[in-house]
């Protein structure tokens, strides 16, 4: 199970903060910006899911997160990310039949680094096929990364005094007033999507003014209701659960494994000892072994030995005996 990347997003009209699922970070050398790309799990609409784009600065090893504010950079932000998508899509090949101006970017290596909360209010939202969020996710994260491009100006963190700041909304028939309807609605972690044949159309909500997209924007997305959205937090609550008792049970897995495999080095070096103790134990053996034949052999030549003595001794005794006779009949005669 591949655990996700978060980060914390603020709502307007929260108390709480959200959690939002990272699809990925990419940096721009030709316009020298970093842009970080996530996701709340919104269904905009059937098979279509809400994703946003935001500035992504690095300064000393710090991040900050903010708006595109320039319509140039989000221009090109926006074609990079189609990059992404058509990659994605092609499932880690380049995708046939593209036409239009690739512009170089790599992915950014963000692992360990602390992201800082931000505000999806302040950030650009596209509507991407929903199939495509795991596609993206998995790009992101096997893909080679490089660092994030270092900021040269003096970066200083926006300060909101009251959510009353906030400028109203446009009129309902705006597809500006219709995005910022739907964003009210956050989910604190994505859920596991279904794969589904690759696609690549991407339909940007905040209308971009650019020659190689003339479509149309798409019909204005309606709002979830709100039993859907406690429907859809109950589910990835459920879902954050079980991915954090997945992860603990890892944990203890990992930590088992590396007892028993300490346990399994310790049971080594002793069969280690013991085989060396063994090996010394069979040369004593050998050696006396060795003596023992030595010895055997110096008993054989010994009894050989007495064996011949008694031979000459029984030898001595009958000529002994002879003499004796010799001699009595010598004495009687």
């Amino acid at each position: 199970m591949m655990l996700l990347r978060t980060l914390v997003l603020e709502r307007n009209g929260q108390d709480a903060p959200v959690n939002g699922a990272l699809l990925c970070g990419f940096a721009v050398g030709q316009i020298a910006s970093n842009f970080l790309v996530y996701s709340l799990d919104e269904e905009v609409e059937p098979g279509s899911s809400r994703v946003y784009i935001a500035a992504l600065r690095k300064k000393l090893e710090r991040y900050f997160l903010s708006g595109v504010e320039s319509k140039e950079d989000l221009q090109i932000a926006m074609h990079v990310f189609k990059q992404i998508l058509m990659l994605a899509a092609a499932s880690g090949t380049k995708a046939a039949g593209v036409t239009e101006t690739q512009v170089p970017y790599h992915f950014v290596d963000l692992r360990g680094c602390k992201l800082p909360p931000a505000r999806p209010e302040d950030h650009h939202s596209v509507t991407i096929k929903k199939a495509l969020v795991m596609k993206v996710i998995t790009l992101g994260m096997n893909a080679s990364t490089l660092p994030a491009i270092e900021s040269t100006s003096l970066i200083v963190p926006s300060i909101r005094f009251s959510s009353q700041m906030i400028s109203p909304p446009k009129a309902p028939n705006s597809s500006e007033a219709d995005a910022q309807s739907v964003l009210e609605h956050s989910v604190e972690e994505p859920r596991p999507l279904p794969v589904e044949p690759p696609e690549t159309v991407v339909q940007a909500e905040t209308p971009i003014a650019t020659a190689q997209e003339p479509e149309p924007s798409p019909p204005p997305p309606s709002k979830l209701p709100a039993p859907m959205e406690q429907s859809a937090l109950f589910e990835v609550d459920s879902t954050l659960s079980s991915l954090a008792r997945v992860a603990h049970e890892l944990t203890q897995q990992k930590l088992a494994a590396a007892e028993r495999e300490t346990a399994l080095e310790q049971w080594q070096n002793r069969l280690l000892q013991e085989q060396n103790q063994i090996g010394e134990q069979v040369k004593d053996l050998e050696q006396r072994t060795f003596q023992l034949r030595d010895q055997s052999q110096d008993i054989q030549r010994k009894t050989e030995t007495l064996a011949a003595l008694k031979s000459q001794l029984s030898g001595l005794r009958h000529t002994l005996r002879g003499m004796l006779h010799e001699l009595d009949q010598a004495l009687d005669s």
